[in-house]
């Protein structure tokens, strides 16, 4: 049995046992399979609930994470009853989907399903089981702040290492172990004796992206800060005359695309507090609306006003919110793609 099919018939088998609802899954059903506009699925299951069957078009996952929601979002456009079924979906996930009154099932029969007939959420309450720490150094706090050079531009790799430690903002002796991680992982490769290269950088992005949220970005928030109502509206006016304070998150996203209207206000500084109280005049305070983080990098940015593109693109894809994912993943196609 296959990975997929374990997946189904875990989930499925769990539901019936604390629910007495029953499904069957299955991948090849006469005169439905046959039709190509769902070949972009991984099957169908037909639910029984009450004595009344209804079929809903599948999407199987081993592990579900945020980047993948604008995939889930227009497939559950295209098919009215769409399932997503995974062997485990963070709760900030599920919350996304049910907003989208999207369908899930999860291996621990965590199950949500909201049709004309039938409305069914069962939320057990276990906890979830996050996935066992990487055993190398390439997602370290320190792997981090290395990777975010390496991802932004693919030359940082081959650079000596004194280069490396002093624009990344990391210690020199810790960039071979973390080198040494990537390898491993399958990341990065030799392409002579002199040269490396990274490989399956799309998936790297995005496990990168996964781990600031989790393991970098919490060590580094500096507090949270207010401004007046004025002031907060016309956020854009703010003069930050210097690349040591930059917009982050959501206001960055709003800048470089011109898409998303900020509701939380994120910024990157290399400034203290007294500093960031004379020069902005921002007042500290656990309730106020900016939320700021310590700058990580020591690398000019080029544009003064945002963090790189990346850091936005990880900001916006942790926050688990459909319209800042949605944001994300424009910033992914203009400013990120052509680079993976």
């Amino acid at each position: 049995m296959n990975m997929r099919d374990y997946i189904a018939h875990t989930a499925l088998a769990k539901l019936k046992e604390i629910t007495d609802i029953t499904g069957t899954w299955n991948i090849n059903i006469p005169g439905i399979k046959a039709n190509n506009t769902i070949e972009d699925i991984d099957g169908i299951v037909e639910i029984n609930i009450i004595g009344e069957k209804t079929i809903f078009f599948t999407e199987i996952k081993k592990e579900f994470r945020n980047y993948q929601l604008p995939v889930i979002f227009n497939k559950a456009k295209k098919y009215d009853r769409f399932l997503l079924i995974a062997e485990n979906i963070f709760p900030k996930i599920k919350e996304q989907l049910r907003k989208k009154n999207i369908g899930y099932l999860d291996t621990q029969g965590n199950m949500f399903i909201k049709t004309d007939k039938n409305f069914i959420w069962i939320e057990q309450g276990k906890p979830f089981t996050k996935e066992k720490k990487i055993p190398n150094r390439a997602f370290t706090k320190i792997g981090i702040k290395v990777l975010f050079l390496y991802l932004m531009d693919e030359e940082w790799l081959n650079r000596p290492y004194r280069e490396i430690a002093e624009n990344g903002g990391v210690a020199l002796g810790a960039i071979p172990p973390v080198i040494a991680g990537l390898k491993e992982l399958g990341y990065v490769i030799k392409v002579n004796q002199k040269r490396l290269k990274i490989v399956n950088k799309e998936e790297l992005l995005n496990k990168w992206a996964e781990a600031y949220g989790e393991k970098l970005k919490p060590k580094i928030k500096v507090g949270n800060f207010m401004l007046d109502t004025k002031t907060f509206k016309n956020w854009r006016e703010i003069d930050f005359n210097d690349d040591k304070t930059l917009w982050g998150g959501e206001p960055a996203a709003d800048l470089l695309t011109n898409y998303l209207n900020p509701k939380e206000l994120t910024l990157y500084t290399a400034q203290n507090t007294k500093e960031l109280i004379v020069n902005y005049h921002l007042l500290p305070d656990e309730n106020g609306q900016i939320t700021v983080y310590e700058k990580f990098w020591n690398f000019p940015c080029g544009n003064q006003k945002t963090v790189p593109p990346l850091l936005v693109y990880a900001d916006l894809i942790n926050t688990g919110d459909s319209r800042c994912i949605e944001t994300a993943k424009i910033i992914y196609d203009q400013y990120l793609r052509d680079n993976l």
